[in-house]
């Protein structure tokens, strides 16, 4: 679902805003049992904020760009690229190969993988 695919890019496009911040984000459009798993590191939605806030504080910028997607109902299967830099200028380049579940129309889980192709893995890290 079309929706569904904007909504994502519109998500990540605030979370990795330096001046969003990041928990209200993430209280806004990820629902209350949000899980996630990414290069089998599995998260819970608390956890997920502190993630993504210490990512942020490594990230400079960040840019997403979907490359193709399946959708059906509340699921989307999506390939996706992301290119940005981080705090020291040295660029990132990460292809996200992943599944969204939503639910209330909140992002209820991902599961994927994320292949870094450019820069260093404490970009990205997961852990």
């Amino acid at each position: 679902m079309e929706n569904h695919l904007e909504h994502i890019f519109q998500i990540w496009n605030m979370l990795y805003d330096k001046n969003q911040n990041t928990k209200s984000v993430i209280e806004k459009f990820f629902h209350d049992d949000y899980t996630q798993c990414i290069n089998r590191v599995i998260m819970n939605r608390n956890e997920y904020i502190n993630h993504v806030a210490e990512q942020k504080k490594n990230i400079e910028s960040m840019e997403f760009k979907y490359i193709n997607y399946l959708a059906q109902s509340d699921e989307i299967f999506i390939i996706y690229s992301a290119k940005g830099k981080n705090i020291q200028g040295n660029d990132i380049e990460v292809e996200v190969i992943s599944y969204f579940e939503f639910k209330d129309n909140k992002v209820l889980k991902i599961h994927g993988q994320v292949h870094l192709s450019k820069g260093n893995p404490s970009d990205v890290d997961m852990k």
